[in-house]
């Protein structure tokens, strides 16, 4: 394991030839590269500074996290960094890793690199915590594995909402999509419905010894939405959409086969509400829609705890 130098929290409190002396000194560089490098699942390259700006040095302890998992999961990383560090007075620190995958879908992410801490001149060595221990922890944090922070989040979903804005060519190939799939009708309600099996299911019984959700599950919470919005339409995200065109059929359904997690996530976030079952990619859609989302009743699960705080989230079974 790589660390970085110990010492006192990081400062601004230094003079310019300090600041070169670190700079030019490749050691302390490369150790917080290599410590990056040890964070990220998929290629990292580290981002440096655009040419002529000025670092500004962390006054105080960070909060950083580790990059894994796939869309929805990283997601929930980036955002858990800058929730964590805005509840708790730290300041926010994400690999450069993590910014380059979560930039090829959204557009002018702030959350700087660790990278940048290479021009920084003293650090501290962030000491993993747990999720319920985050409150009680002194000094700069390394938040756990695969973290989701529903508690600190629900407050703020009109800022992530904001921090999540897509690129404009995905955002134009959603609109295409939902015009397709609306059929001619003008002024139509669109829930975007998020089906979760495949390799879930597996995951479902290992990990909250539970069972896979029937069509029934679906289909009521579909009826309720015919009854409220008129007229409306389903568009269906899954892993595994042969099974949905078998089970929820109908004639205001349109069953989505883009073969890209990056556009079905953008097409969810471009309804006006949601019907999903489970999983971290599902709730992000519902996230980024706002309005009425239904979810399964899973207890104990990032999307339940969320759900429970917040008015327009309905759990059910």
């Amino acid at each position: 394991m790589v660390f970085f130098m110990v010492a006192k929290y990081w400062t601004a409190d230094f003079d310019k030839q300090q600041a070169d002396t670190y700079i030019l000194s490749p050691y302390p560089q490369k150790q917080i590269l290599d410590y990056e490098y040890t964070l990220c699942s998929s290629p990292n390259i580290p981002i440096k500074p655009p040419p002529g700006s000025n670092i500004r040095c962390p006054r105080k302890p960070i909060v950083t996290v580790r990059q894994l998992g796939r869309l929805g999961n990283q997601m929930w990383e980036y955002v858990s960094v800058w929730a964590a560090a805005k509840k708790t007075g730290r300041e926010p620190y994400v690999p450069s890793c993590l910014i380059q995958e979560l930039g090829k879908i959204f557009r002018n992410l702030t959350v700087p690199p660790i990278s940048y801490l290479a021009y920084c001149p003293v650090v501290e060595y962030p000491v993993t915590v747990t999720g319920d221990t985050l409150d009680h922890s002194n000094g700069s944090i390394l938040l756990q594995n695969y973290i989701q922070l529903p508690t600190y989040i629900a407050p703020l979903l009109h800022e992530i909402q904001l921090m999540f804005q897509f690129k404009e060519s995905i955002v134009e190939e959603s609109q295409r999509l939902l015009h397709i799939a609306s059929r001619g009708v003008n002024n139509i309600t669109y829930v975007g419905v998020h089906v979760r099996r495949t390799d879930y299911i597996a995951y479902l019984k290992r990990k909250f010894h539970a069972s896979a959700v029937e069509p029934d599950y679906f289909l009521r919470q579909m009826n309720i939405c015919r009854n409220k919005y008129k007229p409306v339409m389903f568009v269906v995200v899954s892993d595994d959409p042969k099974w949905c065109e078998r089970e929820l059929r109908g004639d205001d359904v349109v069953v989505m086969k883009t073969k890209s997690p990056t556009q079905d996530l953008a097409i969810m976030a471009a309804c006006n509400h949601s019907i999903i079952d489970y999983g971290t990619y599902g709730v992000w859609g519902a996230i980024l829609a706002g309005g009425d989302t239904f979810i399964y009743n899973l207890p104990k699960s990032g999307g339940f705890v969320l759900a429970s705080l917040l008015p327009d989230w309905h759990i059910v079974t």
